[in-house]
């Protein structure tokens, strides 16, 4: 399954999926794992806008026409932040989101100034916390940049240079 699918860069997606799939690919996935609400998720929504024209960038994994996940990296500067990492649940397992994952660093070395990751991660989420800790991130407790980090998540961080 893995070998028909290919990871695309936003702005390379050239109309083979609108905002709005995107967008609800993730909050349906977001209600899925974590419970949260449906609703409209501006950075979702609104990608070139929150996500490259900041130096980021957005990918998402793709089989057959049909999205199947995505990753997303916000810029700011020295810091990045990993946002929006969802693989539908009939491809967990599979190598994908190390895929996504790999693409995202690959690109923050090699064409930003970033030096150093986080994201958040719900605390019950214990296959995600063991896939970040296999990519080499380590759960933190003092923030060192602004970011919304709520009661029920955890703060992970990576040096990448």
């Amino acid at each position: 399954m893995q070998d028909t699918v290919e990871i695309i860069e936003y702005k390379d997606i050239n109309n083979r999926f609108s905002n709005e799939a995107i967008h609800d690919f993730i909050n349906q996935s977001m209600h899925k794992f974590i419970g949260r609400k449906l609703k409209l998720r501006e950075d979702c929504y609104y990608i070139e806008e929150h996500y490259l024209q900041n130096g980021g960038n957005f990918w998402i994994a793709v089989d057959k026409n049909e999205i199947i996940g995505t990753i997303g990296l916000e810029n700011r500067g020295k810091v990045g932040i990993l946002r929006r990492l969802y693989i539908d649940e009939n491809y967990q397992n599979l190598g994908i989101g190390s895929m996504l994952y790999k693409a995202l660093e690959n690109y923050a070395i090699r064409k930003t100034n970033i030096k150093t990751l986080y994201l958040t991660c719900g605390k019950v989420l214990e296959n995600a916390h063991k896939f970040y800790a296999k990519h080499g991130f380590k759960q933190i407790d003092n923030l060192e940049i602004e970011l919304n980090v709520k009661e029920h998540e955890d703060l992970l961080k990576k040096d990448i240079i």
